[in-house]
């Protein structure tokens, strides 16, 4: 991705940048995912957290408990509802951004599956990408 990544809401209330690169981009299969997107899987890519700002606008936050106890907070646009990222209490070194919310997505590619035991039946994970069952340990 070209850098600065930047991104934002669907009514342009909330932007945000990243100055780095991202270290990992997924495909999550999780049954939050799914219920939080109302889709059966959601790409996101992960950077570090000192290297991401929301520029500008109004953000609420849901929190959740993860699988392994964790609190993850998920940061949506208070205006229009627009999902942007997340971070969890267990790695807050690092912010989960949301792909759709990329100003250009074109240059997104997710190089991992997770939580394909809660996948849809209907997905055939590519098998050219890194495919686990639950999320793996870093």
């Amino acid at each position: 991705m070209q850098l600065p990544i930047k991104g934002g809401c669907l009514c342009g209330e909330v932007s945000y940048q990243c100055s780095t690169a991202p270290i990992w981009s997924v495909n999550c299969h999780c049954r939050a995912c799914q219920m939080l997107s109302g889709a059966p899987y959601v790409s996101a890519f992960s950077v570090p957290a000192e290297a991401f700002t929301v520029n500008s606008g109004d953000t609420i936050k849901f929190f959740r408990e993860s699988d392994n106890g964790n609190k993850v907070s998920t940061t949506y646009c208070a205006k229009c509802g627009t999902r942007l990222f997340a971070q969890s209490e267990g790695n807050q070194a690092l912010v989960n951004i949301f792909a759709p919310t990329l100003e250009d997505a074109a240059n997104f590619v997710p190089i991992s599956n997770v939580y394909l035991s809660a996948a849809a039946c209907w997905i055939e994970p590519d098998e050219k990408r890194f495919n686990f069952e639950k999320m793996p340990e870093f």
